[in-house]
Protein backbone atom coordinates (compact mmCIF):
# COMPACT_ATOMS: atom_id res chain seq x y z
CA UNK A 1 0.00 0.00 0.00
CA UNK A 2 1.23 3.51 -0.87
CA UNK A 3 2.94 5.90 1.43
CA UNK A 4 2.04 7.64 4.35
CA UNK A 5 1.61 11.08 2.99
CA UNK A 6 2.15 14.12 5.09
CA UNK A 7 -1.88 15.91 3.86
CA UNK A 8 -3.47 12.19 4.75
CA UNK A 9 -1.85 12.12 8.62
CA UNK A 10 -2.60 15.70 9.44
CA UNK A 11 -5.80 15.03 8.39
CA UNK A 12 -6.27 11.81 10.49
CA UNK A 13 -4.62 13.34 13.29
CA UNK A 14 -6.19 16.61 13.59
CA UNK A 15 -9.51 15.84 12.96
CA UNK A 16 -10.17 11.95 13.92
CA UNK A 17 -7.49 11.74 16.55
CA UNK A 18 -8.64 8.65 18.42
CA UNK A 19 -8.94 6.82 15.18
CA UNK A 20 -5.11 7.95 14.24
CA UNK A 21 -3.83 7.04 17.68
CA UNK A 22 -5.27 3.83 17.38
CA UNK A 23 -3.80 3.03 13.66
CA UNK A 24 -0.50 3.94 14.98
CA UNK A 25 -0.37 0.82 17.46
CA UNK A 26 -1.04 -0.84 14.55
CA UNK A 27 1.83 -2.50 12.64
CA UNK A 28 2.48 -3.14 8.67
CA UNK A 29 0.36 -2.04 5.79
CA UNK A 30 -2.30 -2.27 8.02
CA UNK A 31 -1.65 1.14 9.51
CA UNK A 32 -1.49 3.46 6.61
CA UNK A 33 -5.02 1.68 5.58
CA UNK A 34 -6.53 2.98 9.17
CA UNK A 35 -4.75 6.10 8.78
CA UNK A 36 -6.36 6.56 5.85
CA UNK A 37 -10.15 5.60 6.93
CA UNK A 38 -9.14 7.82 10.23
CA UNK A 39 -8.67 10.54 7.88
CA UNK A 40 -11.75 10.42 5.12
CA UNK A 41 -13.65 10.74 8.20
CA UNK A 42 -12.34 13.30 9.64
CA UNK A 43 -12.07 15.18 6.43
CA UNK A 44 -16.01 14.31 5.68
CA UNK A 45 -16.76 15.56 9.76
CA UNK A 46 -15.40 19.02 8.94
CA UNK A 47 -16.49 20.09 5.96
CA UNK A 48 -19.87 21.54 7.63
CA UNK A 49 -17.35 23.93 9.73
CA UNK A 50 -15.56 25.09 6.83
CA UNK A 51 -18.27 26.00 3.92
CA UNK A 52 -20.42 29.24 4.61
CA UNK A 53 -23.62 27.93 2.14
CA UNK A 54 -24.99 24.67 2.28
CA UNK A 55 -24.20 23.80 -1.41
CA UNK A 56 -20.37 24.05 -0.91
CA UNK A 57 -20.65 21.36 1.23
CA UNK A 58 -23.15 19.20 -1.05
CA UNK A 59 -20.68 19.86 -3.95
CA UNK A 60 -17.64 18.27 -1.65
CA UNK A 61 -19.74 15.46 -1.09
CA UNK A 62 -20.85 14.98 -4.17
CA UNK A 63 -16.97 14.75 -5.63
CA UNK A 64 -16.25 12.21 -2.46
CA UNK A 65 -18.81 10.08 -4.35
CA UNK A 66 -18.04 10.87 -7.92
CA UNK A 67 -13.95 9.96 -6.80
CA UNK A 68 -15.12 6.64 -4.93
CA UNK A 69 -16.99 5.46 -7.72
CA UNK A 70 -13.66 5.65 -9.39
CA UNK A 71 -11.55 3.03 -7.22
CA UNK A 72 -10.46 0.20 -9.26
CA UNK A 73 -10.32 1.62 -12.40
CA UNK A 74 -6.74 2.23 -12.63
CA UNK A 75 -4.60 4.97 -12.72
CA UNK A 76 -4.22 7.91 -9.74
CA UNK A 77 -6.63 10.25 -8.60
CA UNK A 78 -3.79 13.12 -8.00
CA UNK A 79 -5.52 14.03 -4.62
CA UNK A 80 -3.46 12.58 -1.40
CA UNK A 81 -6.17 11.18 0.39
CA UNK A 82 -8.17 9.97 -2.30
CA UNK A 83 -5.46 7.48 -3.96
CA UNK A 84 -4.93 6.73 -0.19
CA UNK A 85 -8.15 5.40 0.82
CA UNK A 86 -8.40 3.65 -3.24
CA UNK A 87 -4.85 1.92 -2.21
CA UNK A 88 -6.88 0.88 1.33
CA UNK A 89 -10.17 -0.04 -0.96
CA UNK A 90 -8.05 -2.07 -3.52
CA UNK A 91 -6.28 -3.98 -0.88
CA UNK A 92 -8.58 -4.96 1.56
CA UNK A 93 -11.57 -5.10 -0.48
CA UNK A 94 -13.25 -1.95 1.23
CA UNK A 95 -16.89 -2.27 -0.38
CA UNK A 96 -17.46 1.32 -2.37
CA UNK A 97 -21.29 1.36 -0.86
CA UNK A 98 -19.94 1.86 2.20
CA UNK A 99 -17.50 4.55 1.61
CA UNK A 100 -20.05 6.83 -0.06
CA UNK A 101 -22.56 5.92 2.66
CA UNK A 102 -20.13 8.08 4.81
CA UNK A 103 -20.61 10.86 2.72
CA UNK A 104 -24.27 11.06 3.44
CA UNK A 105 -24.41 11.44 6.53
CA UNK A 106 -22.32 14.81 6.71
CA UNK A 107 -24.97 16.47 4.61
CA UNK A 108 -27.46 16.45 7.69
CA UNK A 109 -24.72 18.94 9.53
CA UNK A 110 -25.28 21.07 6.53
CA UNK A 111 -28.82 22.31 7.40
CA UNK A 112 -30.16 23.49 10.83
CA UNK A 113 -33.02 21.41 10.84
CA UNK A 114 -32.92 19.14 14.44
CA UNK A 115 -32.45 15.54 14.73
CA UNK A 116 -36.66 14.07 14.07
CA UNK A 117 -36.48 10.44 16.41
CA UNK A 118 -34.09 7.95 17.35
CA UNK A 119 -34.16 6.09 13.75
CA UNK A 120 -32.56 9.19 12.13
CA UNK A 121 -29.90 9.12 14.74
CA UNK A 122 -29.01 5.66 14.62
CA UNK A 123 -28.56 6.26 10.86
CA UNK A 124 -26.61 9.11 11.32
CA UNK A 125 -24.25 7.21 13.84
CA UNK A 126 -24.10 4.11 11.44
CA UNK A 127 -22.55 6.18 8.85
CA UNK A 128 -20.24 8.53 10.96
CA UNK A 129 -19.28 6.04 13.19
CA UNK A 130 -20.16 2.27 12.65
CA UNK A 131 -18.59 2.19 8.78
CA UNK A 132 -15.49 3.07 9.95
CA UNK A 133 -15.13 0.61 13.07
CA UNK A 134 -16.62 -1.70 9.97
CA UNK A 135 -14.21 -0.58 7.71
CA UNK A 136 -11.20 -0.84 10.46
CA UNK A 137 -12.35 -4.62 11.42
CA UNK A 138 -12.21 -5.30 7.51
CA UNK A 139 -8.49 -4.22 7.09
CA UNK A 140 -7.99 -5.99 10.27
CA UNK A 141 -9.37 -9.32 8.94
CA UNK A 142 -7.00 -9.03 5.63
CA UNK A 143 -10.17 -8.12 3.51
CA UNK A 144 -13.29 -9.88 5.11
CA UNK A 145 -16.04 -8.46 6.96
CA UNK A 146 -16.02 -9.46 10.59
CA UNK A 147 -18.90 -8.95 13.61
CA UNK A 148 -21.50 -6.27 12.04
CA UNK A 149 -23.20 -6.70 15.53
CA UNK A 150 -20.27 -5.29 17.46
CA UNK A 151 -19.39 -2.50 14.93
CA UNK A 152 -23.03 -0.92 15.08
CA UNK A 153 -22.86 -1.03 18.80
CA UNK A 154 -19.21 0.17 18.96
CA UNK A 155 -20.41 2.98 16.09
CA UNK A 156 -23.29 4.31 18.79
CA UNK A 157 -21.47 4.38 21.89
CA UNK A 158 -18.53 5.74 20.74
CA UNK A 159 -20.55 8.09 18.28
CA UNK A 160 -22.90 9.59 21.24
CA UNK A 161 -20.42 9.86 23.33
CA UNK A 162 -18.55 12.27 20.81
CA UNK A 163 -22.31 14.12 20.70
CA UNK A 164 -23.03 14.76 23.94
CA UNK A 165 -18.72 16.02 24.24
CA UNK A 166 -19.59 18.15 21.15
CA UNK A 167 -23.47 19.64 22.35
CA UNK A 168 -21.83 22.86 22.60
CA UNK A 169 -20.24 23.24 19.91
CA UNK A 170 -23.55 21.66 18.15
CA UNK A 171 -25.76 24.09 19.42
CA UNK A 172 -23.83 27.08 19.33
CA UNK A 173 -23.83 26.52 15.26
CA UNK A 174 -27.81 26.14 15.94
CA UNK A 175 -27.83 22.32 15.36
CA UNK A 176 -29.45 19.66 17.62
CA UNK A 177 -28.68 16.14 17.53
CA UNK A 178 -30.61 14.98 19.77
CA UNK A 179 -33.65 13.24 18.89
CA UNK A 180 -36.61 16.03 18.86
CA UNK A 181 -38.67 12.72 20.44
CA UNK A 182 -36.45 12.41 23.34
CA UNK A 183 -36.87 16.11 23.90
CA UNK A 184 -40.62 15.93 24.06
CA UNK A 185 -40.05 12.73 26.49
CA UNK A 186 -38.73 15.19 29.05
CA UNK A 187 -40.29 18.48 27.98
CA UNK A 188 -37.67 19.65 26.75
CA UNK A 189 -38.26 22.05 23.45
CA UNK A 190 -35.74 22.75 20.81
CA UNK A 191 -35.53 26.66 21.65
CA UNK A 192 -34.95 25.84 25.49
CA UNK A 193 -32.15 23.65 24.20
CA UNK A 194 -30.67 25.60 21.92
CA UNK A 195 -30.82 29.19 24.18
CA UNK A 196 -28.17 27.45 26.84
CA UNK A 197 -30.19 27.77 29.59
CA UNK A 198 -29.40 24.13 31.60
CA UNK A 199 -31.73 23.17 34.59
CA UNK A 200 -32.79 20.13 35.92
CA UNK A 201 -34.53 18.55 33.08
CA UNK A 202 -31.71 19.36 30.88
CA UNK A 203 -29.43 17.51 33.54
CA UNK A 204 -32.00 14.79 33.68
CA UNK A 205 -32.02 14.34 29.70
CA UNK A 206 -28.36 14.14 29.55
CA UNK A 207 -28.56 11.66 32.38
CA UNK A 208 -30.67 9.78 30.72
CA UNK A 209 -28.04 9.89 27.23
CA UNK A 210 -25.30 8.81 29.22
CA UNK A 211 -27.12 6.08 30.43
CA UNK A 212 -27.95 4.66 27.18
CA UNK A 213 -24.55 5.21 25.91
CA UNK A 214 -23.49 3.43 28.72
CA UNK A 215 -25.36 0.51 27.59
CA UNK A 216 -24.46 0.11 24.75
CA UNK A 217 -20.57 0.35 25.57
CA UNK A 218 -21.90 -2.57 27.99
CA UNK A 219 -23.60 -4.60 25.30
CA UNK A 220 -20.25 -4.22 23.12
CA UNK A 221 -18.15 -5.45 25.57
CA UNK A 222 -20.39 -8.74 25.83
CA UNK A 223 -18.94 -9.18 22.14
CA UNK A 224 -15.00 -8.80 23.03
CA UNK A 225 -14.97 -12.55 24.20
CA UNK A 226 -15.69 -14.19 20.67
CA UNK A 227 -13.41 -12.02 18.71
CA UNK A 228 -9.62 -12.13 18.35
CA UNK A 229 -7.13 -9.95 19.57
CA UNK A 230 -6.52 -8.78 15.72
CA UNK A 231 -10.10 -7.95 15.54
CA UNK A 232 -9.90 -6.32 18.53
CA UNK A 233 -7.81 -3.70 17.79
CA UNK A 234 -10.15 -2.10 15.05
CA UNK A 235 -12.34 -0.47 18.50
CA UNK A 236 -9.21 0.62 19.91
CA UNK A 237 -11.05 4.29 19.76
CA UNK A 238 -13.32 3.58 21.97
CA UNK A 239 -11.00 3.31 25.34
CA UNK A 240 -11.92 6.34 25.32
CA UNK A 241 -15.43 6.50 26.07
CA UNK A 242 -16.06 5.85 29.85
CA UNK A 243 -13.45 9.18 30.83
CA UNK A 244 -15.56 11.05 27.87
CA UNK A 245 -18.89 10.12 29.56
CA UNK A 246 -17.63 11.27 32.72
CA UNK A 247 -16.50 14.38 31.44
CA UNK A 248 -20.38 15.22 30.44
CA UNK A 249 -21.97 14.64 33.98
CA UNK A 250 -18.90 16.27 35.73
CA UNK A 251 -20.46 18.32 38.87
CA UNK A 252 -19.96 22.16 38.30
CA UNK A 253 -19.90 22.17 34.55
CA UNK A 254 -22.36 24.04 32.06
CA UNK A 255 -23.05 21.03 29.68
CA UNK A 256 -24.40 23.29 27.13
CA UNK A 257 -21.84 25.79 26.76
CA UNK A 258 -18.43 24.25 28.25
CA UNK A 259 -16.59 22.47 25.91
CA UNK A 260 -14.91 19.79 26.64
CA UNK A 261 -11.66 18.58 25.55
CA UNK A 262 -10.12 15.71 26.56
CA UNK A 263 -5.98 16.27 27.17
CA UNK A 264 -4.18 14.81 24.09
CA UNK A 265 -2.03 12.70 26.37
CA UNK A 266 -5.28 11.20 28.12
CA UNK A 267 -6.22 9.89 25.15
CA UNK A 268 -3.01 8.46 23.73
CA UNK A 269 -2.53 6.33 27.60
CA UNK A 270 -5.72 5.39 27.28
CA UNK A 271 -6.09 4.11 23.88
CA UNK A 272 -2.26 2.62 23.98
CA UNK A 273 -3.40 1.13 27.49
CA UNK A 274 -6.25 -0.70 25.88
CA UNK A 275 -3.74 -2.07 22.85
CA UNK A 276 -1.55 -3.39 25.47
CA UNK A 277 -3.81 -4.59 28.23
CA UNK A 278 -7.10 -5.17 26.18
CA UNK A 279 -10.24 -3.06 26.00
Amino acid sequence: MSSYHPDVVSAARSYEYERYIAATLVAGPRRAALIAIAAFAGELRRIPDTVKEPMMGEIRLQWWRDVIEKFGTGGKIGHPLADALADAHQMYSLPKLQLVAMTEAPAFDLYPDPMPDEASLDGYLSKTEAIPFALAMQIMRDGSSGDMVATDLAGRAFGLARLLILLPHHLSRGHIHIPISRLREHGISEEQLLSGAAGPDIHRLLDDLVATCRKGYVAFEARLPIMTPVERMAFLPLAVVPTLLAHVTANGRDPLRSPIELAPLSRVWRIARARWLGL
